[in-house]
């Protein structure tokens, strides 16, 4: 085998598995480099260059010709050449530029509906309500919003779960309607005497509505919710002393 037949070899094989690749088969791959290395071939021909059985390679050229990679010329025998490079180019690039707007598409799908506030899980029974509010404020890494009408309504476990927080840096702010000073963890209070309810925020990413005697609430983890909730409940700490 000289140099220039080497080469050639190496690129045919180079060219084939890029071919395969983009997902073309063995038989597509090889009548395909066929057709390349000829000005134009019979199924004879290509059978003899291929090794490839004329049945199959019928099969092959009608699929290589339906999607605009071959030519065909009537004739008998019927013969085929490869249709120039160009319009290959601008095929590959054409579908490959359609994949990339499809798959962003679907991505932005993704991210909406990521975003959707699809659950809001309601949870009963005050016991039930402080554990999920303990839950909460133990998976708090940056911020806590807590409004309720006052701090001693609530279990020692809600408070120590404040206190933990407290000391991992997390940011606590208490919107209440009576202030109280006998927690012993850092937070910040403002007072709203109206407030009767009780809304618990933490990081943007998950958000409670309680009754005020913690008989029953409305949960949920979702992130469109609890940024609304947590900007609603922003103004209401602006708007207080």
């Amino acid at each position: 085998m000289t140099i220039a037949e080497e080469r050639i070899e190496q690129v045919s094989s180079r060219a084939e598995a890029t071919l395969r690749e983009f997902g073309f088969g063995v038989h597509e791959s090889s009548v395909i480099l066929a057709l390349n290395q000829l000005d134009s071939a019979t199924v004879a021909d290509l059978s003899t260059a291929t090794g490839i059985h004329h049945a199959n390679l019928y099969s092959v050229l009608e699929g290589l010709v339906s999607r605009g990679l071959a030519i065909e010329h009537e004739g008998r025998p019927r013969r085929f050449e490869f249709t120039p490079l160009s319009n290959v180019r601008d095929l590959l690039s054409t579908k490959l530029d359609q994949l990339i707007l499809d798959m962003e598409r679907i991505q932005r799908e993704r991210e909406t509906k990521r975003l959707l506030p699809t659950l809001i899980y309601t949870i009963r029974g005050r016991s039930v309500v402080e554990s999920k509010m303990q839950g909460m404020v133990s998976r708090a890494s940056e911020r806590i919003l807590l409004v309720t009408p006052n701090m001693d309504m609530y279990d020692e476990p809600v408070h120590a779960a404040l206190r933990t927080a407290s000391e991992r840096g997390v940011s606590i702010r208490l919107i209440v309607a009576t202030e109280s000073d006998s927690h012993d963890y850092k937070a910040e209070q403002r007072i709203r005497e109206d407030t009767l309810a009780v809304n618990l925020v933490i990081d943007g990413a998950e958000a409670l509505i309680s009754m005020p005697d913690l008989s029953v609430c409305g949960w949920a983890d979702n992130a469109l919710v609890s940024l609304q909730l947590e900007g609603f409940l922003e103004q209401t700490w602006n708007m207080s002393r």
